[in-house]
């Protein structure tokens, strides 16, 4: 054959492998990566199993390789050679260095082997086998070795990285449930809480959704604990929170104030319906029965957003609210 002719003949498939190395190592980009692979491509080697897989194994093998190591990979090639089998048909070998940056490490494989072979259908091109090898300590200086190294320290690497991001996520779900739970009635946080009321003014103000405050205080609190001590009291303000989450319901949000004092948030809520949750709450309070011989109550405040209100905040008026209830004889409701 015609030198001029086979070199002419041999440029589709150059490009295409020129496409090849741009779509996955330089732009790291799986879904250019895929179409460059025919329907019938088969590779060896690879996994850790070290077993012939299809385009759907090869590809998702691709897919878990951009995910561990998604920045730019560096290529050098010592060689490369193209041969035309036929002119359908086409194949590459390449020596190459690759070199990149995971997790802010240098990363480098040297001396890798490369062998693609091409072909051609309708004039497209399609990648339909590939075998990629490296020399490795573990084997003799002439033994072709298929990447189970490279796919072992990938695999190594993977762990490193979930047990890295599981430990983080861990850390941080700890600190999100330390900022916003309450430890010892295990109710939404006074920080919590601040945080969903201000979300529940804006949205008042915008969009005029009435919402509901009810703020509760157990009476005699002081004399409790003095009589039976801290934590008798303790299991006390534990009982007294499961009975306010049991009766509230899964879109009320219920917080330990502080103390003795809780307050439930309840969106998108008159005062009537109010009224019946507050006083089905301070019935299951006055009628449970607690670690120690004493009568437990609530004196409940309660009030409902309105336009008027805008010189004062809406949880002043449910405080002043508690305390009436509070001293004009405990063991009540008063609404605003």
């Amino acid at each position: 054959m015609n030198a001029t002719i086979e070199d002419e003949k041999i440029i589709p498939f150059q490009k295409h492998f020129d496409q090849y190395i741009n779509a996955y190592l330089t732009e790291r980009d799986w879904s250019k990566t895929a179409v460059l692979f025919g329907e019938h491509f088969c590779g060896f080697g690879t996994g850790l199993a070290e077993k012939c897989y299809t385009r759907g194994d090869g590809l998702l093998l691709y897919q878990q390789d951009m995910e561990s190591a998604p920045n730019p990979i560096q290529v050098r090639f010592h060689k490369k050679q193209f041969q035309l089998i036929d002119p359908d048909n086409a194949l590459v070998v390449a020596e190459l260095d690759m070199e990149t940056e995971i997790l802010e490490q240098t990363v480098k494989f040297n001396n890798l082997r490369l062998l693609m072979v091409m072909h051609r259908v309708d004039n497209k091109v399609g990648i339909v086998g590939m075998h990629l090898s490296f020399p490795t300590d573990v084997h003799e200086e002439e033994e072709s070795f298929p990447l189970k190294e490279l796919e072992e320290r990938t695999h190594l690497f993977r762990k490193m990285v979930d047990q890295q991001t599981k430990s983080l996520k861990q850390a941080y779900d700890e600190l999100t449930d330390l900022i916003n739970r309450d430890r010892l009635t295990q109710l939404s946080s006074r920080h919590y809480f601040e945080e969903a009321l201000l979300n529940e003014q804006t949205r008042f103000q915008n969009f005029k959704r009435n919402y509901t405050l009810m703020l509760m205080d157990i009476d005699d609190f002081k004399s409790i604990n003095d009589q039976y001590g801290h934590e008798s009291g303790d299991e006390i303000l534990i009982s007294v929170a499961v009975i306010i989450q049991k009766i509230a319901r899964k879109t009320d949000i219920v917080a330990r104030w502080g103390g003795d004092e809780f307050v439930i948030l309840m969106p998108e809520t008159e005062l009537d319906q109010a009224l019946n949750i507050g006083e089905a709450i301070r019935t299951a309070v006055q009628n449970s029965s607690y670690a120690v011989v004493a009568e437990i109550t609530l004196s409940i405040g309660i009030g409902c957003s309105r336009g008027s209100w805008q010189d004062q905040s809406l949880f002043k008026i449910v405080d002043a609210a508690m305390y009436e209830a509070k001293k004009t004889g405990k063991n009540q409701i008063v609404c605003i």
